[in-house]
């Protein structure tokens, strides 16, 4: 999704805040992926050559996997690797598909953003009463799911930004995802 050259600066904000945090989250969900696998290369080592493991192997990686799909879900739908269903859009008007394309995008806008309140509250509570996950190693409640609500965020950013650009006709969303992504 490449920045319209006709929209006027002031209102490219929203695109361009957008794009860079597109960018930021994808680089952290890419971290995290590398994390995960080396964390779980040397607790491969850890069992086989000393016999002994942190036990906690499988509860990080689940916190890695949660966040690192958020943080990567507005990349790719930047770059139409979302699944689209498009059977009444081929059919549609160019009027009527705009209306369409904008709907769609406010009712997932609508749904993420509930979601997301509902982490951040979430969180706020477990932050406010000083929570600690039950595990080995205690960690503060509110920070495993801090990468899936920063996910969330940047998705709804996204989102808005993309909806803008459909309302202003700025941009046409594609009928199909790309063959490569």
């Amino acid at each position: 999704m490449n920045l319209p050259s006709h929209l006027p600066r002031h209102k490219s904000i929203l695109v361009r805040l957008a794009e860079w945090t597109s960018g930021g989250s994808s680089a952290v969900a890419g971290f995290i992926l590398i994390s995960m696998t080396a964390y779980t290369v040397i607790e491969i080592v850890r069992r086989t050559v000393f016999g002994t493991s942190s036990n906690v192997l499988t509860e990080f990686v689940g916190y890695g996997l949660a966040a690192m799909t958020m943080l990567a879900a507005s990349q790719t739908m930047r770059d139409g690797g979302l699944i689209r269903v498009n059977v009444l859009l081929q059919f549609a008007s160019p009027r009527v598909r705009k209306v369409l394309d904008a709907f769609c995008l406010l009712c997932g806008m609508f749904v993420l953003g509930l979601a997301t309140y509902y982490v951040w509250i979430d969180m706020q509570r477990s932050f406010a009463r000083d929570y600690e996950t039950d595990s080995l190693i205690p960690l503060p409640m509110w920070l495993p799911p801090l990468g899936l609500f920063v996910g969330m965020v940047s998705f709804l950013l996204n989102m808005a930004a993309l909806l803008f650009l459909v309302i202003t006709e700025s941009l046409v969303l594609a009928d199909e995802s790309p063959d490569e992504i």
